[in-house]
């Protein structure tokens, strides 16, 4: 990527300045020890604002470069400069929707990709993606060519085939490392001023709303200190235990088993379990859904009588506690004066 965050706040600032003038300020700030934020934006349809900003930034070869890895439907991809949290990544979507003169979040003609460090294991990508669908407020119904990417078929002799999935490795795109990270050094909390990875990520497919990306950054935070043993692997622990408690209680447990990423190892991917996989998880979630939407039209319901809330507002009731648990002990950390 070609371009830097200051020639795209520059392109922006005349379109919102109080905006851009905050996110040069909270931009390269690490809140909470979460991780930091990569976007991409997949343009699925007409492509002219983009153009019209790319143009901005100094033309195609800037901004876009080879595009080896976009949307197989994208007309249009650009990668965006990575941002140390998650408010800074929803205001920059923000000011680029005040750019366009029209919304990207809750858009069907533009797909969001959130990229996360920490290239995370199989077992903990399943979760991210499991996690996601059920924590998301956009309920989705995905056919395979929704996850059909540039990298789904067979390129560079097989080293970049990730077949269909909601989660993927190796996007392209750098990963900045000059973030803060919160780790564990001899047990005790220690800041390191760099990100621990060269450039492992892991990155969502699909988002479309604020919640998406304030989710998938809750959730890659969890996952990837509970993998690397950093400082909030006792909160990743307990909320990996949760979620498959979560399944099992609700008779999912299985879809855990299946492959929700691939692995890029050279071999094919064979994207039939993971589909059929997630076909199992958005039956049972639409299920839910349409249950819940009968009992709320039923005197009862209105009452306050139902105890069963379904898998989606579970899912939603454990981010929230769990954004909530890392908050408060953010905050007695910074209170205390922890370094």
């Amino acid at each position: 990527m070609a371009y830097t965050m200051e020639n795209l706040l520059s392109v922006l600032h005349t379109s919102c300045p109080a905006e851009v003038d905050a996110l040069c300020k909270t931009r390269r700030r690490v809140e909470h020890g979460l991780t930091t934020v990569g976007l991409k934006i997949h343009c699925l349809g007409d492509n002219w604002e983009l153009l019209n900003l790319i143009e901005a930034l100094g033309g195609r070869s800037e901004v876009i470069g080879s595009r080896v890895y976009a949307h197989a439907r994208a007309s249009v991809t650009v990668i965006l400069p990575p941002v140390g949290n998650a408010r800074s990544a929803i205001m920059l979507l923000e000011c680029i929707e005040k750019y366009f003169g029209h919304p990207i979040f809750h858009n069907p003609r533009y797909q969001i990709q959130v990229c996360s460090p920490c290239r995370l294991d199989g077992r903990h990508a399943a979760i991210l993606a499991i996690a996601f669908y059920l924590g998301s407020d956009v309920l989705r119904r995905y056919s395979l060519d929704d996850l059909t990417t540039t990298f789904s078929e067979d390129t560079l002799h097989g080293l970049k085939h990730r077949g269909r999935r909601i989660v993927l490795y190796d996007g392209e795109g750098d990963l900045d490392r000059d973030f803060e990270w919160w780790g564990l050094e001899s047990d005790r909390f220690s800041i390191l001023p760099r990100l621990p990875f060269v450039k492992e990520r892991t990155d969502v497919l699909t988002c479309q709303s604020e919640t998406d990306i304030e989710n998938i950054n809750l959730i890659a935070t969890l996952l990837s200190h509970h993998q690397t043993l950093a400082y909030w692997k006792h909160l990743g622990h307990r909320f990996v235990a949760e979620v498959e408690a979560l399944l099992r209680r609700h008779l999912l447990r299985g879809i855990l088993e299946v492959s929700w990423i691939h692995p890029a190892t050279g071999e094919m991917a064979d994207d039939t379990q993971f589909f059929s996989a997630l076909q199992e998880l958005m039956a049972y979630a639409f299920d839910e859904y349409a249950r819940l939407e009968k009992e709320k039209r039923n005197q009862w319901w209105r009452r306050g009588t139902s105890d069963r809330p379904g898998i989606l507002a579970e899912m939603q009731a454990l981010l929230q506690h769990y954004c909530a648990e890392l908050l408060a002990e953010s905050g007695r950390l910074l209170q205390e004066g922890a370094t």
